[in-house]
């Protein structure tokens, strides 16, 4: 009878184990941008993607999701689909310095040089205007 509860025993504390270690699945934009976050931090482009684009779906006049999603398709050489993702964050927050300086990236990578050096200028514009940056 002892080690069936020590069994027991073992069991639940393995069951609360896992139970505390699990995280429910995000089902706010703000939660699916977080779990975006942490698997772009984990090198995990795809599940970063998908990530963002549930959190677009969920909020799309919030362009942090947007540009969530540019960062994860500019680490995997998606150029035209982050340059897409910055414009729009760009559309939604014209004064959006990092958005102007990671489309310029994106586009110095797809040789567009003339794109790239009006999107960074524009970058150094705005970071001057706020000094906060």
């Amino acid at each position: 009878m002892n080690s069936r509860l020590l069994h027991l025993g073992l069991l639940w504390a393995l069951f609360a184990l896992v139970s505390a270690c699990a995280t429910p699945p995000p089902t706010t934009a703000a939660g699916f941008k977080a779990s975006a976050q942490k698997k772009y931090d984990k090198g995990d482009f795809a599940g970063a993607i998908a990530d963002s684009t549930q959190a677009i779906a969920l909020a799309p006049a919030d362009p942090e999701g947007y540009y969530c999603r540019g960062c994860a398709e500019e680490a995997v050489n998606d150029f035209d689909d982050a340059i897409a993702d910055y414009s729009k964050v760009i559309a939604l927050d014209p004064n959006n310095a990092v958005a102007y300086h990671d489309r310029g990236f994106a586009r110095e990578a797809k040789g567009d040089l003339e794109g790239a050096a009006t999107d960074l200028n524009k970058a150094e514009q705005l970071n001057s205007q706020q000094p906060n940056r």
